[in-house]
């Protein structure tokens, strides 16, 4: 009697098993789960990520990591076209909130590059209408090349000498057709510049122009014979 009533549960147990619905993966054995062992780090431009108990249908959010949290993943998944990366036990990632380390990398120096530049840009205009004095390195005149100078130590401590000749050997060439914010320009001979300026976005740059205007925002021209057509340029960030 007790071998029949055992055998009636373990029957009533196995079709109670097989008559559940079908859940979203856990951590338990799982055919949709690819066992890899890949590091990645979260990323949404600086916002937290959701993490959840599992992938797909029936999920439920159990926390969030920070922007830039580094973890190996241990298993992943595909639900309806997207990919899952499983951080720990019952904690898993949306795939497309994950970059790989060497693309963080880049973003991270992308984000690094363009806090420069407004560094530079913001020091730069502060100086618009202060004095022109030949020599003068700041912080209250400035010549040319001591305006760039200036701008480049105290914004990004960056040395350049007090020559515009001179920092013409510093950073790459770029064209002057293609400028970001931050670029040296130089006009006069493109081998012996006369003058230098800081290029601060949209068509225009910051200079030293001489003792009648002081320091100026003027526009780079495209005419050849402006004294504003840039011969060359420079870029040192």
């Amino acid at each position: 009697m007790k071998r029949k009533f055992s055998l009636v549960l373990l029957l009533l147990a196995v079709w109670l098993g097989g008559a559940r619905p079908a859940q979203a993966a856990t951590d338990s054995k799982d055919s949709n789960i690819t066992i890899v062992k890949k590091t990645l780090v979260a990323y949404n431009k600086g916002n937290k990520l959701n993490v959840w108990n599992t992938y797909g249908t029936g999920k439920k959010k159990t926390g969030q990591v920070k922007s830039g949290y580094k973890f190996t993943a241990t298993g992943q998944a595909q639900y309806k076209g997207r990919t899952w990366y499983r951080i720990s036990s019952n904690k898993w990632i949306l795939g497309i909130n994950t970059v790989s380390t060497s693309k963080y990398a880049s973003i991270k120096a992308a984000a690094a590059k363009t806090t420069k530049q407004n560094k530079v840009v913001a020091l730069a205009k502060a100086q618009v209408g202060k004095a022109y004095v030949w020599g003068a390195t700041g912080p209250y005149s400035f010549d040319c090349s001591g305006l760039t100078m200036y701008v480049y130590k105290k914004a990004i401590g960056l040395s350049l000498p007090h020559y515009s000749v001179s920092q013409l050997y510093y950073g790459k060439a770029v064209s002057t057709k293609k400028l970001v914010k931050g670029d040296l320009l130089f006009f006069g001979s493109k081998s012996a510049p006369s003058h230098v300026g800081i290029y601060v976005g949209s068509g225009k740059f910051v200079h030293a122009s001489s003792p009648t205007v002081g320091v100026i925002k003027s526009t780079v021209s495209t005419n050849r014979s402006s004294a504003f057509y840039p011969s060359s340029a420079r870029r040192v960030i």
